[in-house]
């Protein structure tokens, strides 16, 4: 792209941004590249530091789990050449997102603490806030809702008080999901159409299409199921759009989930093999675990017990691998009735999917969370 005319690289990185929001995921890379190339020439290794951390997230946004680590790891090594004790707080906190994605709890707390103490001393109240709100998203994943719900709110608290409108977005679509959680459905519409109208305003392409999909699934919760296929329909174009594999995936998991809810039984079952094949090589351990538990129920449905028994003891020890407490309880229930039905003897149609699990646990981790 080479842009350097419009004003140097630090220009490059504000255009970089603005074509995130839009959406345009293409252009957006290249004007970071562009930008970090100029930073190495000129040496500015703080604005570099800030410019790796933010194309890793762009990485993060589209599902590339692998290559946002290595963003991230290099932007901590330029935070501590140039001593920023800011950029190593951002930097550790986007190591403890990847450490989340990846099932590695006790490490994404770790780097969380890590993150916080920096922050504190840097005096960065914002980036305290989306700590606290990452904090909240373990909560939620490990089942502890009221404790997720009071971190959320003092990170919202804090982000309103400073009229961040891109963070208490993040916050509004976090707290929207718990609420779908606790069949709190109003509450949650409420919640998200407000998330909503904030990312609209701002022209955020990516959090308005997350926060439409996890709408959807109020609608599935609440019966409504064409107005769930719209939106989940909205929220997989967008996301096509812009290459995010993250949440083509989700999508594909909602599609699969109304089409069971409409009993075509069958169409569920090709959707979820799609949706599994795009959730492949993103290292998200929850999002398989969701699939799985998805596939065992459309493939019980559908009369195959061993499909469904095989599909449910994965997603569990993923469940589980995560600190899903809550969802991998509910899935060993699933399978407590199949074997106690002795349904699970059944021999297996081979419907299932090629799934593809880690080899190994990995050092370091939706949802649509943001």
């Amino acid at each position: 792209m080479k842009q350097t005319e419009s004003g140097g690289a630090r220009s490059l990185i504000e255009q970089a941004r603005d074509a995130e929001r839009r959406g345009d995921t293409a252009k957006a890379f290249g004007y970071y590249d562009d930008a970090i190339e100029g930073l190495e020439r000129e040496q500015d290794i703080a604005a570099l530091s800030d410019a790796l951390r933010w194309k890793g997230t762009l990485h993060r946004e589209q599902g590339e789990t692998d290559a946002a680590y290595r963003c991230y790891t290099e932007s901590l090594h330029q935070a501590e050449q140039c001593g920023s004790i800011n950029c190593k707080a951002h930097a550790f906190n986007c190591l403890a997102i990847i450490a989340q994605r990846r099932g590695n709890l006790v490490e994404s707390e770790r780097l969380y603490q890590q993150a916080a103490e920096f922050a504190a001393r840097a005096g960065d109240v914002r980036l305290l806030g989306m700590i606290e709100q990452n904090r909240g998203v373990l909560l939620n994943m490990r089942g502890r809702f009221v404790a997720a719900e009071a971190r959320y709110y003092n990170s919202l608290g804090a982000f309103e008080q400073t009229n961040d409108t891109e963070a208490m977005s993040w916050v509004l679509n976090n707290l929207g999901m718990l609420y779908t959680k606790l069949g709190h459905y109003q509450r949650a519409v409420e919640t998200f159409d407000r998330g909503l109208r904030i990312a609209r305003t701002r022209g955020d392409s990516l959090v308005e299409s997350v926060v439409i999909l996890n709408l959807a699934w109020v609608w599935v919760a609440m019966g409504k199921l064409d107005e769930a296929e719209r939106a989940c329909t909205e929220a997989y174009g967008s996301a096509r759009v812009r290459g995010d594999h993250l949440t083509m995936a989700e999508a594909l998991k909602c599609r699969a989930r109304i089409e069971r809810e409409r009993g075509a039984l069958t169409a569920s079952l090709a959707t979820l093999r799609i949706g599994i094949f795009e959730a492949e090589g993103l290292e998200d351990r929850l999002l398989q675990a969701e699939m799985l538990r998805e596939l065992g129920q459309t493939s019980q449905a559908l009369g195959n017990s061993a499909d469904a028994e095989l599909a449910w003891r994965e997603a569990a020890e993923s469940f589980e691998h995560v600190g899903a407490r809550n969802e991998a309880a509910e899935t060993k229930a699933l399978l407590a009735s199949l074997v106690s039905s002795g349904s699970s003897r059944e021999k297996t149609t081979h419907l299932r999917p090629k799934y593809m699990r880690p080899g190994s646990d990995n050092p370091e981790p939706p949802t649509a969370e943001l």
